[in-house]
């Protein structure tokens, strides 16, 4: 039975999207309030969906007062959607105005059209039918990294596809799969080494002096590092040399992107993930620099890498804790990772923020963190 979706443009439009793209509705209506105008709610939701539904469009809807969403509701209904099949969604909206759409859309089962209500519980990850047959499936897995930025009203300014990223972090994946697995070993020379490696990476010489000839730990990572191209070096001697400023960004912090990044290439499809993400709000014009995202189960993971030490972790964290609620919603999660232990202060607030940190010797522990995330 084809049967037109009729949805509200919402703040949160996942809970529109997921339902439409996993029953493959191929006409949808969207009743978009003057808010709801105003934010772009509707043309984001229309966006996302002139590529998968045949037909949509947006229709104005007068929210102002209870008369006028009453109104609105029996104009809907009776010249629009008689005798037509209906599935309402009714997970966005107010109260009233659900209700009074809901009233006069209940007609229509005693014409010759049909009505059905449909509620995306995001939380449960169910979608619910209420009807004189209510039932209860399961959400499927249907929104792509494209889709979650599309509907916060974010598009990306660079190329989010992971094939570059995956081939360059795999060119050096046996240097920061140790870094980050030997974190604990090596947190003492972490720091040491951003910093040279910033000075190259900034233009200071490819070629940098350490205060004494590295031992132990930090002799065999740069012997591995050496082994891949990355840099020059030879045991027992106190000077460096980065092949690239590309390799030197690596020691200065890209490592810990690219670590993540090879935990996700392993857990995710393309499209559901990618490494510095530049985005920006179509509506504000306000742009953000993600170091690592991930969309699985219809939920976002937005991440934060750093390598040196953190003077300033606390700003960091509450400025992920920023753009987690901006770009990926109210079902997204922070995850902030450091080379270097942040204070309990820190930690404190992180907790406060919403966001997880896994830091120092905890970087070992990142692939079961997305395993669980994935799961959840």
């Amino acid at each position: 039975m084809n049967a037109i979706h009729l949805c509200i443009a919402t703040g949160q439009n996942a809970a529109n999207l997921i339902p439409i793209k996993q029953l493959d509705a191929q006409e949808v209506w969207i009743l978009e309030t003057p808010a709801m105008k105003a934010q772009r709610s509707g043309t984001d939701l229309k966006q996302v969906l002139d590529a998968y539904v045949p037909k949509v469009k947006c229709l104005a809807f007068d929210d102002s007062t209870p008369q006028s969403i009453c109104d609105a509701a029996a104009k809907l209904a009776n010249e629009a959607l008689d005798g037509r099949n209906v599935i309402f969604h009714i997970t966005g909206g107010t109260k009233l105005m659900v209700l009074a759409i809901h009233r006069e859309l209940d007609l229509l089962n005693s014409g010759t059209g049909s009505y059905r209500t449909l509620y995306a519980d995001t939380q449960k990850q169910t979608i619910d039918w209420l009807d004189a047959h209510p039932l209860q499936e399961p959400m499927k897995d249907v929104l792509s990294l494209q889709d979650m930025l599309l509907l916060r009203g974010y598009r990306t300014t660079n190329d989010t596809r992971p094939a570059k990223d995956q081939q360059r972090a795999a060119a050096r994946a046996t240097v920061s799969r140790h870094m980050g697995e030997q974190a604990q070993a090596l947190r003492g020379f972490f720091s040491t080494l951003a910093y040279k490696a910033s000075l190259a990476s900034e233009g200071g010489g490819m070629t940098q002096q350490f205060d004494y000839p590295p031992g132990g730990p930090a002799a065999k990572l740069l012997t591995m590092a050496v082994k891949s191209g990355l840099v020059q070096w030879t045991a027992g001697h106190s000077d460096i040399t980065f092949t690239d400023r590309d390799c030197a960004r690596f020691f200065a912090g890209g490592w810990t992107e690219e670590y993540v990044f090879l935990k996700m290439t392993g857990l995710l499809k393309s499209g559901q993930y990618a490494l510095n993400a530049k985005v920006i709000q179509n509506r504000t014009k306000t742009e953000n620099e993600i170091d690592a995202i991930a969309v699985k189960n219809n939920r976002a993971l937005l991440v934060e890498c750093k390598s040196g030490k953190q003077a300033k972790a606390q700003e960091s964290i509450y400025k992920l804790s920023q753009v987690v609620r901006q770009v990926g919603g109210l079902m997204a999660k922070g995850l902030y990772i450091s080379a270097q232990q942040v204070s309990e202060a820190d930690r404190s607030r992180a907790t406060e923020y919403g966001i997880d940190v896994l830091v120092g010797e905890e970087l070992q522990n990142v692939n079961q963190y997305l395993r669980d995330w994935a799961k959840a």
